[in-house]
């Protein structure tokens, strides 16, 4: 059976050679993303997904996802996390956490708003036993302007579970496992989780997901009596009692500064015993961060909401901006294309991307080969992982760059990069993207760069993208 004839899809037959279908399944991916053609009243984006839906995920796959115990743990929640909330395939997001931090939500918090363009629902449910959620996280969720609960009973079981599920139209993925809403429970801890994924027809996937919801309908439908829906109120009543810590307090609770401090007090007879060291494992750089004392985001800049009128001058920079003269120039993109610049005529879909293409740009006269130079030597030290269900050649990564429009500082965006070879062959021999991202989005759709020059600088690991 040939499902590609002259780029339209012809109907599927569900009862062909499975083997057949999913070792082709790459193949019939890169084709289906190049076809601009409707089939069998099926668009682009809906072909793939049917793929995807049929044959990617007939069956469950589960992953597990370990961190902590090496330096790059390119596994860890808090990648899977932002990923899936940057994705397009899902309307429902529900996390619970026995615990979050301040660094913790606010590192999420700017993945968190941007979902909001393709997210219908978005909830977060916690836990504040044991000091272990800060009074400034609960502030930070308030901020977030979603649905939002804490859950906490008097009595001695503390709530505990770390549940991540993501349902889209075709298919769910849900993670279960220790992580926690803490910065260092998302990427650092040593922790352990299970990454479920299912089609929303396979009968194993969807009874597990229902057998979830029911034990914790209470939970899902918030009519648990011990659910309080976080507010200033709520918040402040959870302070007086004593029960909901300040940040600084739950940093020292759960520090190990304490337990390094007390080994002088370690007796003479036990003076030779001694606690290897190893090398930790590292919040990513791309990572928001906080500071404590000005409250300023240190990642981005002004925050844009879908559908605000702002643009590209008015846009106000916190970071200080990237220095062109120190660093050196490792690609450049000449004439950008409407494609290129997301200004294209109305009625055209919009890529929403950057495909890192050869460019006609050399080093030392020589051509570059854009099919490795920018996985394997300009972005080799991020920490990629393969979050493509059905593949195992699609990685993506996260990088920070300084980003400077026209000569306005639109500061630091965290941005994300995907790379897969399969695209050599159906994609211009581009098989690196930089993806935009909403805010950016936005501002190159109000802003026609159409025809201007892009340069890509790097100085030691910091990247920033300039618009000339």
């Amino acid at each position: 059976m040939s499902v590609f004839d002259n780029g339209w899809v012809k109907l599927l037959d569900v009862d062909s050679d499975w083997g057949l279908w999913r070792r082709s399944l790459q193949a019939y991916r890169s084709e289906v993303a190049n076809c601009g053609h409707r089939a069998s009243g099926v668009n682009r984006p809906q072909a793939y997904f049917l793929l995807l839906h049929l044959f990617g995920l007939k069956n469950m796959k589960t992953t597990f996802l370990g961190q902590g115990l090496e330096f790059n743990s390119i596994n860890a929640v808090g990648y899977h996390l932002i990923a899936c909330l940057e994705a397009t395939d899902f309307h429902t997001f529900t996390g619970l956490s026995a615990f979050a931090s301040e660094a913790g939500i606010f590192g999420l918090s700017s993945y968190i708003q941007a979902a909001k363009t393709n997210y219908e629902t978005l909830t977060l449910i916690v836990g504040i036993d044991q000091d272990g959620t800060s009074e400034e996280a609960l502030n930070e969720i308030l901020s977030l302007d979603i649905e939002s609960y804490i859950f906490y009973q008097s009595e001695a079981p503390i709530f505990h579970p770390k549940i991540y599920l993501f349902e889209g139209n075709s298919f769910t993925k849900l993670i279960i496992g220790s992580t926690n809403l803490t910065a260092r429970g998302l990427f650092t801890n040593v922790e352990c989780s299970l990454l479920i994924e299912f089609g929303n027809n396979d009968q194993e996937g969807v009874a597990l997901l229902a057998e979830l919801k029911s034990y914790y309908r209470s939970i899902f439908d918030f009519s648990d009596p011990n659910l309080f829906k976080i507010n200033n109120s709520i918040i402040t009543d959870f302070i007086a009692k004593g029960i909901v810590p300040n940040e600084d307090r739950r940093r020292q609770i759960y520090s190990k500064k304490n337990t390094a401090s007390q080994s002088t007090n370690v007796s003479s007879a036990t003076s030779n015993f001694s606690i290897p060291r190893r090398r930790p494992s590292t919040i990513p750089s791309f990572f928001p961060t906080k500071s404590r004392n000005s409250g300023i985001r240190t990642d981005t800049a002004q925050q844009i909401t879908p559908g605000s009128s702002a643009t590209v001058q008015n846009v106000q920079s916190v970071a200080i901006p990237f220095s062109a003269q120190t660093a050196n120039l490792i690609w450049q993109k000449v004439s950008l294309s409407q494609s290129d610049a997301q200004h294209v005529p109305q009625g055209t879909a919009v890529t929403a991307n950057l495909k890192l293409s050869q460019a006609r740009f050399r080093i030392n006269n020589v051509p570059i080969d854009q099919t490795t130079y920018f996985r394997n030597h300009i972005f080799n030290n991020l920490a990629w992982a393969k979050t493509k269900a059905g593949s195992n050649t699609y990685e993506e990564a996260l990088c920070q760059f300084n980003i400077t429009i026209l000569g306005n500082v639109v500061g630091n965006q965290t941005l994300k990069l995907s790379h897969d070879p399969v695209r050599i062959a159906g994609q211009g021999n581009t098989p690196t993207w930089l993806h935009w991202g909403n805010t950016l989005l936005q501002l190159l759709r109000q802003t026609n760069v159409t025809g201007k020059t892009l340069n890509l600088y790097q100085s030691n690991q910091n990247f920033s993208i300039e618009i000339v």
